[in-house]
């Protein structure tokens, strides 16, 4: 890779876009002029725009606002390979009066752990390139702040490959068997498991609003030692799931799939008097909202937990993880 070629990376988190498609900021391409272009959100912009008044709240009952000169927005990056940073270059191009006022940049390196600030905060103009030269950092990640508000149409960091590279990890479930799916009305497992973003549009396992609960059994040739596992709810953004799930047992025996999941973890409803019901069919009891036939002073409201019955051989690996929405979810610690 010469090194006139950014780092090849992907948007993992930020804390806001509500105008536009971030993932578009990491592109190595122009940033497009979308002059003339609306959306129902009003003109149209390449790159990262966040809402408006981050630093300014509202205080009705003193008839006031308070202002915050530390308030960002943030966005992290994933680089696709550990490399040795040397330039950052930040582009508010088309943002001729809505762009970022101010940056800064961390990195990371995931194989040392270490954090190294490359950038303070540092004042960014309208609709100009910015180029930052640093002291070379190995990195695999980034994390930038944005002061206050407003819009970047890309970032790109050069230099070079690491030699020493993160260890391989194999996809697991991208050859594993898929079944039992609960739900797959938009979308099918498999085609949330290639671990590659390859549209700029939402794609993956979705089910339909009627859902409650989705689960799916992925079958794996062999045994193995899990060393992280990856939810992606890229690009959906308003309709992500809440939560992730991961149990596992050795077993793999093929003719024994439906005895086995009969004693999967299930859905538990809990009422505040102590109350609680695990439905046979949990999809149906929902949407048949059995659940106000309940013998409870408020049937309508109640905790929902995943459990596993008596004697199951299921074992918990990530008993509960809260999701974000269009977020690149890495869990290592089971």
């Amino acid at each position: 890779m010469s090194h006139l070629d950014p780092i090849p990376a992907f948007v993992t988190g930020y804390s806001d876009s509500g105008f536009t498609n971030p993932h578009e900021m990491v592109l190595p391409e122009e940033p497009r002029d979308c002059r003339g272009d609306f959306t129902h959100m009003g003109a149209k912009y390449w790159g990262l725009e966040t809402a408006r008044h981050r630093a300014t709240k509202v205080d009705p009952e003193a008839e006031q606002l308070h202002y915050d000169h530390g308030a960002s927005n943030w966005v992290t990056i994933g680089l696709k390979q550990r490399a040795i940073i040397r330039q950052i270059n930040c582009s508010t191009r088309w943002f001729t009066g809505n762009q970022v006022q101010g940056i800064g940049i961390t990195l990371h390196d995931e194989l040392t752990g270490a954090n190294h600030q490359v950038l303070k905060r540092t004042a960014l103009q309208p609709d100009s390139e910015h180029e930052f030269v640093i002291t070379p950092t190995v990195a695999t990640e980034a994390r930038l702040e944005l002061y206050y508000e407003g819009g970047l149409s890309r970032v790109l960091f050069f230099g070079e490959l690491a030699a020493e590279q993160l260890p391989e990890r194999p996809n697991l479930l991208q050859s594993a068997t898929i079944s039992h799916v609960s739900n797959e009305h938009y979308g099918k497992p498999e085609m949330a498991v290639h671990g590659e973003r390859q549209v700029m549009h939402m794609s993956g396992w979705e089910s339909a609003r009627t859902g409650f609960g989705e689960r799916a059994l992925f079958s794996l040739a062999a045994p193995v030692t899990l060393s992280e596992f990856v939810v992606d709810t890229y690009l959906h953004r308003l309709n992500p799931p809440l939560t992730a799930h991961l149990f596992g047992l050795l077993e793999n025996d093929g003719d024994r799939l439906d005895e086995l999941m009969a004693a999967a973890p299930r859905w538990q409803l809990a009422f505040a008097n102590g109350h609680t019901v695990t439905p046979a069919d949990f999809q149906s009891y929902m949407l048949s909202q059995a659940y106000l036939d309940e013998p409870v002073p408020t049937p309508g409201q109640f905790a929902i937990r995943l459990g596993l019955p008596a004697g199951s051989p299921w074992q918990p690996i990530l008993p509960f993880a809260r999701l974000q929405p269009d977020r690149y979810h890495r869990f290592r610690h089971f």
